[in-house]
C-alpha cells in the first residue's frame, strides 16, 4: 500500500468525513495519486481548502481472484472411434437380415446417436425390428429410442446408459430388415450411415459418416438361400458293385453346383471319403459337375441335373470312376507302410497321386518284387515269400518305365485269379503291354 493507516479511530474519522463531504457537496473529494495511478494518504490539510479541516481517505482496488488451469490426462478421455456397417452382408427374398452397427472401441462410451438410410423398394424396417447392440450386454439401464420413418427409408436411433462402457468392440445397435420378397437374386443393396454422434460429440469418429458414398456404408447383397442339401461321393469302382466300399474314395475332386435359374456356382472338394456336401440350398433346379481326376480312368458321366424341393436333403449324387490309371500305380502302393487298402495311409497316398496327376508329376511303376507282393495278398495266397520268390528272376529287368510296367503286368497276371481272363498270347511289343495293363485294370482290383 501506498502508506500506512495509523489507527483504526482514525481510519474511521477518515471515512465520516469523505462521506460527509459527499452529502454536503454532492460530489466525491478527489485524492491526489501517486506516479503509479494509485490513491495516496493525504493528510487533512493538503489540497483543502480552509474549511477542510476533515483527514483525506484512499480509493482500494479489489483483487481478482485467478483460477489455475486444470490438465486432463489423454488416457482420462477417448479421443476416436471407428463406427461403420459391415459390407459383406447377405440374405434371400422374404428373409430377415440382421444389420449390426459397429464400433471398433467403445470403451469411454455412454452415448450415442446414430442416423441411417436404406432402399425402402428392397428392405422395411420397423421400430420393434431395433434393438441395442453387444456392448452394451454389461449395462443393465442401457436406455433406446428410435424413430423410424419406413416410407422415406430413414432411421434415427438413440442409445445411453448412465455410466462409461468399459467393452470393447461390438455393435451399437442392431436392426432387423426384412428383405422383400420381390428382390432381385444377386443385386445389392447399401445402406448408408449418414450420422454418429458419441458422447454429444466428445469422441470423434472417424471416419466421419455422412449422406452419400463413403467407406461407412453398409453393402447387402441378395442370394438364393435355404435349407435343402445335395451329397453325394467320388469313387473307383474297383469291384463293380456300384456302391463305395473301402478304399475306393477319391479325395479332392473338384465339384462344382450350378443353379441353372441365377447361373450362381458354388464349388468344394471331395473329403478323405470321396463324399461332397451343398448345404443352405433353396428349392430349384441344379447341375452337378466335377472335374474328372486325371489320375484315374474315366467311368463316362462328369455331370448330373438335380431338381430340390422344398425341404430335401438329396442324397447319392456319385461319380464313378473305373480305377488309378496304370501310369499313377505307385510302387509304394504294395509296401507295408501304405497296406491295407483304405487305410490312412493308403488314403494319404491316394491323395499325393491325386495330386502328381494334376500337377503334371512324373509318375513311377511299380517294381516287380512289389507288384508280386501285393498280387500274392490280392489272390489270397497264404504267404506272399511264394510270389516274391517266383519274381526273382524279373528283377534284373531294365530300369525303364516300360519294362517295369511289362514284368509287372505279367507278374501281375500269373499270381491273379483272373489270369484266364487274360490274352497273354500277343507279342512282348509296345501295344502289347499297354492293351495287357488294361485287362489287368478291367479284370483285376488293383485296389
Amino acid at each position: 500500500m501506498g502508506c500506512q493507516v495509523g489507527s483504526v479511530a482514525r481510519s474511521i474519522r477518515h471515512r465520516a468525513w469523505f462521506f460527509e463531504k459527499v452529502r454536503d457537496t454532492g460530489t466525491p473529494k478527489s485524492f491526489p495519486r501517486d506516479t503509479r495511478g494509485r490513491a495516496e494518504c493525504v493528510p487533512p490539510h493538503v489540497n483543502a481548502t480552509p474549511t477542510d479541516s476533515a483527514p483525506s481517505t484512499m480509493k482500494l482496488t479489489p483483487r481478482t481472484k485467478r483460477r489455475r488451469p486444470a490438465f486432463e490426462t489423454l488416457s482420462a478421455r477417448r479421443l476416436l472411434a471407428a463406427v461403420e456397417i459391415a459390407d459383406d452382408l447377405t440374405a434371400a427374398p422374404a428373409a430377415v437380415v440382421s444389420v449390426p452397427v459397429d464400433i471398433d472401441d467403445a470403451v469411454g462410451v455412454r452415448g450415442a446417436e446414430i442416423r441411417l438410410s436404406y432402399d425402402t423398394d428392397v428392405l422395411d424396417l420397423e421400430q420393434a425390428d431395433v434393438s441395442v447392440g453387444s456392448v452394451w450386454d454389461g449395462s443393465s439401464d442401457a436406455q433406446l429410442t428410435v424413430n423410424v420413418d419406413d416410407a422415406s427409408g430413414t432411421a434415427i436411433v438413440f442409445v445411453a446408459a448412465s455410466s462409461d462402457l468399459a467393452s470393447g468392440a461390438g455393435s451399437l445397435v442392431e436392426l432387423n430388415f426384412t428383405v422383400d420378397s420381390d428382390a432381385t437374386l444377386g443385386s445389392t443393396t447399401t445402406l448408408d450411415l449418414t450420422s454418429v454422434v458419441l458422447n454429444e460429440g466428445q469422441i470423434d469418429v472417424t471416419p466421419t459418416p455422412v449422406a452419400g458414398a463413403d467407406s461407412t456404408d453398409g453393402t447387402l447383397t441378395i442370394i438364393q438361400t435355404g435349407s435343402d442339401t445335395i451329397s453325394g461321393a467320388v469313387f473307383a469302382d474297383a469291384n463293380d458293385n456300384d456302391s463305395l466300399d473301402s478304399g475306393e474314395a477319391i479325395p479332392g475332386v473338384t465339384i462344382t453346383l450350378t443353379d441353372t435359374a441365377t447361373g450362381t456356382q458354388q464349388q468344394t472338394v471331395t473329403a478323405a471319403d470321396g463324399t461332397y456336401q451343398f448345404s443352405d440350398l433353396a428349392a430349384g433346379t441344379y447341375t452337378i459337375t466335377q472335374q474328372q481326376p486325371v489320375a484315374y480312368l474315366d467311368g463316362g458321366q462328369n455331370e448330373v441335373t438335380a431338381t430340390l424341393s422344398a425341404g430335401e436333403a438329396l442324397e447319392g449324387q456319385d461319380f464313378v470312376e473305373i480305377g488309378l490309371h496304370p501310369a499313377y500305380l505307385y510302387n509304394r502302393l504294395f509296401t507295408t507302410l501304405v497296406l491295407p487298402v483304405g487305410s490312412d495311409a493308403w488314403t494319404s497316398q491316394i491323395e499325393r497321386i491325386n495330386t502328381d496327376a494334376e500337377t503334371g508329376s512324373e509318375p513311377t511303376a511299380p517294381t516287380p518284387t512289389a507288384a508280386a507282393t501285393m498280387m500274392a495278398s490280392i489272390a489270397g495266397e497264404t504267404s506272399s515269400a511264394a510270389a516274391v520268390s517266383e519274381s526273382a528272376s524279373l528283377t534284373t529287368a531294365s530300369d525303364g518305365e516300360g519294362e517295369q510296367v511289362q514284368a509287372f503286368t505279367e507278374t501281375i497276371v500269373a499270381s491273379s485269379a483272373h489270369a484266364a481272363a487274360l490274352d497273354l498270347s500277343s507279342s512282348g511289343s509296345k501295344e502289347r503291354d499297354e492293351d495287357l495293363v488294361d485287362q489287368v485294370h478291367a479284370t483285376t482290383p488293383l485296389w
